[in-house]
């Protein structure tokens, strides 16, 4: 009788089960495609299916935070006047990180690019303290895992957006450049992140160009466009 009603009971949850995994695969492969190009309406329609499906795993938790990272630049950059809203976005991405047990080199990666954008809205007083933290979380990133492009590049972004006079962008070239010579492979498990490496190039050659190197930039860009010749934003970047 006992074995009769395990079997039931699986039979009935089985379905519901493989169902609800089905749907956080289809989610991931949507999120791994967010770009800063990305519409709003499709990344809101990409966090509402998600949420609408909750799980209690590691992929759902970290794909929800960064597909509220991303959501942040459409109310920053496309509605600059939804301040507040930009500003939910990332406590949301923290909120979704928080709920992962033990941290690793992506959630660092991806909570210091978070805690990075959090500092336009910290007080300027708390600001230095708050600011070297988030330059930890990447070192950290760094430390666990030496060949994580994203680690890297959150180090990078950290010291680009760190004033010279407060002794930043002094590694921003070296950290870039060590993102995009890791090698580009397709992970055994697609639901580890995959992004990162077109965000170096972009920021590699802003970067140059912003310090008058514009060689150094023009050589990137057409790396990049022979690396990603399906890529828009290279397609159309004018130097």
């Amino acid at each position: 009788m006992k074995t009769r009603f395990i079997f039931l009971l699986l039979t009935f949850l089985l379905p519901s089960i493989c169902w609800s995994q089905g749907n956080l695969e289809s989610f991931i492969q949507d999120v791994q495609k967010i770009t800063w190009k990305t519409p709003k309406d499709s990344l809101q329609k990409i966090i509402s299916s998600m949420n609408n499906h909750p799980s209690n795993d590691y992929y759902y938790w970290y794909w929800n935070a960064y597909a509220h990272y991303m959501d942040y630049f459409n109310y920053k950059i496309s509605i600059p006047a939804e301040e507040k809203k930009a500003q939910l976005c990332l406590e949301e991405a923290s909120k979704y990180l928080s709920k992962i047990p033990k941290s690793n080199s992506e959630t660092l990666a991806l909570q210091s690019l978070i805690d990075g954008l959090k500092l336009n809205f910290t007080n300027v007083f708390l600001l230095p303290i708050k600011a070297g933290k988030v330059g930890k979380l990447a070192e950290r990133a760094i430390e666990l895992n030496p060949k994580n492009p994203r680690a890297y590049y959150a180090l990078a972004i950290y010291d680009f957006y760190t004033p010279k006079m407060y002794g930043g962008r002094k590694i921003v070239e070296l950290n870039l450049s060590k993102a995009i010579s890791l090698p580009l492979s397709s992970p055994e498990n697609a639901k580890e992140p995959q992004w990162g490496i077109t965000e170096s190039y972009l920021f590699l050659i802003r970067y140059l160009k912003e310090e008058n190197q514009k060689a150094k930039a023009l050589h990137y860009l057409q790396e990049a466009k022979t690396k990603f010749p399906n890529n828009t934003l290279f397609l159309q970047y004018k130097l």
